[in-house]
């Protein structure tokens, strides 16, 4: 199996991007944070504010089911899939090339620095 630079992909796609391709439809709008219906737990009341996203920093959490974290745990979140597959699956619906990491010479994935 190929390896995904995740911290490239993270960095690559908006978490706007991937609210929208949740059909989320906020209720409120505070400068870059939206609030809204929590598309994890699929709130059923379309005015529930119990999900917050911070568009500039790229983070959300739900203050009623407690999950939360960067746009790849939303989609891993919304779609149940391991976080390779959720990847592969994100950029194929985007459009995009998934960002893999560098193969050496000897076929192995050449780790990025942290």
């Amino acid at each position: 199996m190929s390896a995904i630079d995740f911290r490239a992909a993270r960095a690559q796609v908006r978490l706007a991007e991937v609210l929208e391709l949740a059909g989320f439809v906020p209720c409120g709008r505070f400068g870059e944070q939206v609030r809204g219906p929590c598309p994890v737990h699929r709130s059923q009341t379309p005015r529930s504010r119990s999900f917050a996203a911070h568009l500039g920093r790229g983070v959300w959490h739900c203050f009623r089911c407690g999950a939360g974290g960067n746009v790849l745990d939303l989609w891993v979140a919304l779609t149940r899939q391991p976080l390779h597959a959720a990847v592969i699956d994100l950029y194929g619906r985007l459009g995009r090339e998934v960002p893999w990491l560098p193969r050496s010479r000897k076929g192995e994935a050449i780790m990025p620095d942290l």
